[in-house]
């Protein structure tokens, strides 16, 4: 694999700025830094269309408790990734943050750039690709990020999405909770236990936009990669471009309107001594369609020591991960180039 760190003389003044930037200033050609290298393009015959991937109804958590805790653990187990349904999250909460973040994204490039950094662990994080300092081949997408714990008294929200927020925030915070409990109880443990090994849970919230691009076949949105942190609750609209990894084979995921895309991520399935999967996905963009998500990820504290569950470890079930800190893992992740599957470097061999 060639090196992909960058040469920081490579950086130009317009670059950092984003991909927003660049195609409101009339781009027609993407700039070299934005073309992947062969291997790292998709590739169509590689590619499974239009694929439905597991959905998880809310609503039989009520009904029928056990089958649903059966149905969760069975697409996490053999998928990774599923839809969620029947969350009860009000659209107008999901909608309301959906327009919110656009205003961010249209706010004048100055007041913007007010919030660069390649800084992880801050309130608020503007930002294009992921690391721009340290990559030589870089993702089409600028971000807004922003970083959550519990110690945290209030959040300072810019001012264009203040207002429906902190609702969204906390709704998907709770959905988050049912369904870790649920997934502690799949393992047959108590509902608690996940949620006890994360800590002073943390939330990173990153809202993705994908301008459309002038040469979609030489760029990718996002890197192939898994996520590095425990459970990934993910609204994007309808315009697609989400793709999730089976063998060799790359699946397009089909989008169900006002539903969750939910991901296990590396911690959840360092825990669970592999019985749930971390996959690995990634994001293709568009020529003529701009696409926009809003990822939660629910994150262990950085404080916490993540390793296999020790009520799922004896001589028939060895450990098969090592124990480490979260943040040296999360830390690992940002800088340096986002890239495959991130659990695969923990494995004991």
């Amino acid at each position: 694999m060639p090196s992909f760190v960058a040469n920081v003389n490579q950086q130009t003044d317009v670059l950092p700025k984003g991909v927003k930037a660049l195609m409101d200033n009339g781009l027609v050609t993407i700039p070299g830094r934005y073309i992947k290298p062969p291997s790292h393009r998709a590739v169509k015959h590689l590619i499974v269309p239009g694929v439905e991937i597991p959905v998880i109804d809310m609503a039989a958590l009520e009904s029928d408790r056990e089958k649903f805790v059966q149905t969760l653990c069975k697409a996490s187990s053999e998928w990774g990734i599923f839809q969620v349904i029947n969350h009860g999250i009000p659209v107008a909460t999901m909608q309301g943050m959906v327009h919110g973040v656009l205003e961010l994204f249209d706010l004048p490039i100055e007041e913007k750039m007010k919030y660069y950094t390649e800084e992880v662990f801050v309130p608020v994080r503007y930002c294009t690709s992921m690391t721009p300092s340290q990559e030589t081949h870089m993702e089409w997408h600028d971000h807004f990020q922003h970083y959550f714990s519990n110690r945290e008294k209030e959040h300072p929200w810019p001012e264009k999405c203040r207002r429906l927020a902190s609702s969204y925030v906390s709704s998907v915070r709770h959905l988050s909770q049912t369904l870790m409990s649920a997934l502690s109880e799949g393992l047959g443990l108590d509902s608690n236990c996940l949620a006890k090994s994360f800590g002073d849970s943390e939330m990173i919230l990153r809202s993705n936009y994908y301008p459309l691009c002038p040469n979609p076949d030489l760029a990718l949105g996002m890197n192939g990669h898994t996520d590095s942190g425990g459970l990934t609750i993910l609204f994007e609209d309808q315009v697609g471009g989400l793709q999730a990894r089976k063998g060799d084979l790359w699946y397009d995921l089909k989008p169900i309107k006002n539903a969750f895309i939910v991901n296990i991520a590396d911690q959840l399935q360092i825990l669970s001594n592999g019985k749930y999967k971390s996959i690995e996905h990634r994001v293709l963009v568009q020529p003529d369609q701009t696409r926009l998500s809003i990822v939660a990820f629910c994150n262990p504290s950085r404080d916490a020591v993540i390793g296999p569950l020790p009520e799922l470890i004896d001589e028939q079930n060895p450990p098969l991960y090592k124990s480490t800190l979260y943040q040296e893992h999360i830390t690992n992740v940002y800088t340096k180039y986002l890239d495959g599957k991130h659990s695969q470097k923990l494995q004991i061999n």
